[in-house]
């Protein structure tokens, strides 16, 4: 997949982390991810009040005027490709009508955008988007917020950001199998409930039903070791807090891996 080719033969994806990922900190990894992950940024007045409330309780959010965002995108899309990496902007959102325009000034800028079907703060959950587009009862509204995107013809690559486990896998599968013609890859957090290792089953299943696209595994990878195994079942796979810690000796270590084994593990 075009994607896949434009990493470069790096298979590492910085995640977004809310108020972290900005450009400033992407740029700063200097050909060390294929992908780099703007975000979570807010693209209606909904969204942006729930970060608030989110930054009232001591988490950190990016937070900005929403009439300032073609200046903002291009700010940090820039300052993000100093990373030489792929620039994929994570987004969320309430009323599409108010999304629209930010999204459509994403496309001139990013090179992938990616819903966030991820995030599980109250603020945002409470809006029925984050995790909760994953579940049977908010799939319309997913469907819809997808058709939209689609219908713009943006013509980038659309991401899933979603969490393992909001859902059973097979009703996972059964609603992405529904708008698979509207996205591209998957962000696959696999999140495994009360242990501290992910889980790998997950992956497995949705990796089998959606073979045509791109998968990126993430949860606990923090080694070469975490690396191989996950990308026994995604394409790509996602790092987040080992980087924060600065543990990122490795994800070079494993570039360099990558490139002796001719990209091929």
């Amino acid at each position: 997949m075009d994607v896949l080719q434009k990493c470069g033969g790096r298979k590492v994806v910085l995640a977004p982390m809310a108020g972290i990922t900005d450009g400033s900190y992407c740029g700063k990894y200097r050909n060390l991810f294929g992908i780099v992950t703007l975000g979570g940024l807010n693209l209606d007045s909904a969204t942006l009040s729930a970060s608030k409330e989110i930054v009232k309780r001591g988490r950190k959010e990016f937070l900005y005027n929403l009439n300032e965002f073609e200046d903002i995108i291009k700010r940090e899309v820039k300052r993000a490709r100093e990373s030489n990496a792929l620039v994929s902007v994570n987004i969320r959102f309430k009323d599409f009508e108010e999304a629209k325009r930010r999204i459509e000034i994403l496309k001139k800028h990013c090179d992938i955008i990616e819903l966030n079907c991820h995030c599980r703060q109250e603020e945002i959950v409470k809006l029925g988007i984050g995790q909760e587009l994953l579940k049977r009862e908010n799939f319309e509204t997913l469907r819809d917020f997808l058709k939209g995107i689609w219908e713009l013809e943006i013509e980038k690559p659309i991401f899933l950001k979603v969490r393992a486990n909001v859902v059973p896998v097979d009703e996972f599968i059964d609603n992405l199998n529904k708008v698979r013609r509207y996205f591209h890859g998957i962000h696959l957090d696999c999140f495994n409930p009360g242990r501290d290792y992910p889980d790998i089953e997950y992956i497995q299943e949705v990796r089998r039903s959606f073979k045509d696209k791109i998968i990126v595994g993430n949860n606990s990878i923090n080694s070469i070791k975490n690396a191989e195994k996950m990308l026994k079942y995604s394409d790509l796979i996602s790092v987040a807090r080992c980087v924060l810690r600065g543990n990122v000796r490795w994800i070079y270590e494993f570039n360099r891996k990558l490139d002796n084994k001719g990209n091929n593990l």
